[in-house]
């Protein structure tokens, strides 16, 4: 059975590559990512692909080793670089507290990253597929989620795409006999301690043979709806934000009575965005956290709830004010940016994304996470980092120069958030202060002959 039609048309419709991309392919030496390495091999003529395969040995079973080296000659195989590195898993989930899936798959990201950076690449194809969406919209919906869970696993989002995602598991496995691909056998994927495994093999099994013989197409189609939704609700509850919002020197506050009139799904919505712009994420606030806070505007002034991070939502005089409490400093952090390319920034949770374009559309009307720059004035290298004591920056529409701090100060950009804002530089200085003001000397004109588009993407815990 060939895929590779199905396949093709799921890249082309998510638009998850494009000609000429750099791309690092994470392969663990299973059926799912084996056959994603050959499907990207056969249409690396076609999209122009230049392709680089990545393997984390997570040191949790005996035979890992063997199964890195069997990815190296896998690579070799098909005339490929390959980068292969080792993490402590048990070690990392202890020092932080969190499951071994959970580590493992915190340092397997943080690894594909690293590996993007490192090689150049702009993308990072990884082998989740349509089994996989259904049962992450299972297990979201077991433990009680919003439409941020039952949206599942995202096709696309910042650098990762999954071009296996709409494929099942048992046409992936034929695909891989039919080509003669040898895969690894992982037994712990049919150890049932784990919850996902547990789905896999009892729960989704059941629902298919008593209830629906075509459920996991149908949780597929239910998570594509609701990622539309989503979307759609987050860009409304965006423009909600903007006109309730005010800034103090403690953190964010709104008119309580503003709040009270939303519709409550709206009102969380809200809730979450102060949250994220305070702290930098949602990845812990939870319903309760999100539902306490509300209540808070049936009560008298000077209540308040503590929120994960050190946050506090207080009543106060009519307002519902979210102060900055003891918030992690941000570490300091610079990566290089190659053009095209894509940059993560795991310590404020944001990647960059640059490429080239041709001129035609108007800066202005992009969204603020968007620019777009005369190339031809940039002088590479390109890094990502910081804000640093001293920094100067030429906003687009002033006279001259001022020092980083004034023009911070100028937009009511509070301080606690001003280290969370990348700053995309070149040789001469600062070309983009990241969803706020690209620079003066970099403005596209009527003279411009190609443009810098750069990008700012939020990171979401789906994501990974």
């Amino acid at each position: 059975m060939d895929i590779l039609p199905q396949v093709r048309e799921t890249i082309k419709r998510f638009g998850m590559l494009t000609p000429g991309d750099a791309v690092v392919v994470g392969v663990s030496g299973g059926p799912d990512s084996v056959a994603l390495l050959d499907l990207l091999s056969r249409l690396r003529d076609e999209f122009g692909l230049g392709l680089h395969v990545a393997h984390l040995n997570h040191r949790l079973r005996p035979e890992a080793a063997e199964e890195a080296e069997f990815v190296r000659r896998l690579a070799s195989g098909y005339g490929l670089p390959v980068t292969v590195d080792a993490a402590d898993v048990p070690a990392y989930a202890g020092e932080r507290r969190l499951s071994t899936e959970m580590a493992a798959r915190e340092l397997r990201y943080a690894f594909f990253t690293r590996v993007l950076s490192a090689v150049g690449a702009a993308k990072v194809a990884l082998g989740h597929q349509a089994d996989d969406q259904a049962e992450t919209v299972l297990m979201n919906l077991l433990r009680g989620t919003g439409l941020a869970g039952l949206k599942g696993i995202p096709p696309v989002r910042g650098p990762f795409v999954r071009p296996l995602i709409e494929v099942r598991r048992a046409a992936i496995e034929a695909y891989c006999a039919s080509r003669g691909l040898k895969t690894c056998y992982d037994a712990s994927n049919i150890q049932t301690a784990y919850r996902r495994n547990k789905i896999r093999h009892e729960l989704l099994p059941l629902l298919e043979r008593e209830y629906n013989p075509a459920l996991v197409p149908a949780l597929g189609r239910l998570a594509a709806v609701l990622r539309e939704e989503e979307e759609f609700l987050a860009a409304e509850a965006a423009k909600v934000y903007a006109g309730l919002r005010s800034v103090a020197a403690a953190g964010v506050y709104f008119d309580g009575a503003a709040i009270s009139t939303l519709p409550r799904a709206m009102a969380r919505r809200v809730v979450r965005l102060a949250y994220r712009e305070v702290t930098g994420s949602v990845y812990d606030l939870d319903f309760l956290h999100t539902e306490e806070v509300l209540r808070l505007l049936e009560r008298a002034t000077g209540r308040e709830v503590i929120l994960p991070r050190g946050v506090k939502a207080v009543r106060l005089h009519g307002r519902l004010l979210f102060r900055t409490g003891a918030i992690p400093a941000v570490p300091d952090f610079c990566y290089p940016l190659p053009v095209p390319g894509v940059v993560i920034i795991r310590e404020i949770g944001v990647a960059v994304k640059a490429e080239l374009v041709a001129p035609g559309r108007d800066p202005a009307t992009l969204p603020l996470q968007e620019t777009l720059l005369d190339y031809e004035r940039v002088k590479p290298p390109l890094f990502v980092r910081r804000r640093r004591s001293g920094d100067l920056f030429y906003p687009l529409g002033y006279p001259a120069p001022v020092r980083l701090k004034s023009f911070f100060i100028n937009q009511k950009i509070p301080r606690y958030q001003r280290d969370r804002i990348p700053l995309i530089v070149d040789a001469t200085g600062i070309l983009w202060v990241a969803g706020v003001r690209p620079a003066e000397p970099v403005r596209v004109t009527s003279q411009t002959r190609r443009c810098l588009h750069l990008e700012l993407i939020p990171l979401e815990k789906n994501d990974l």
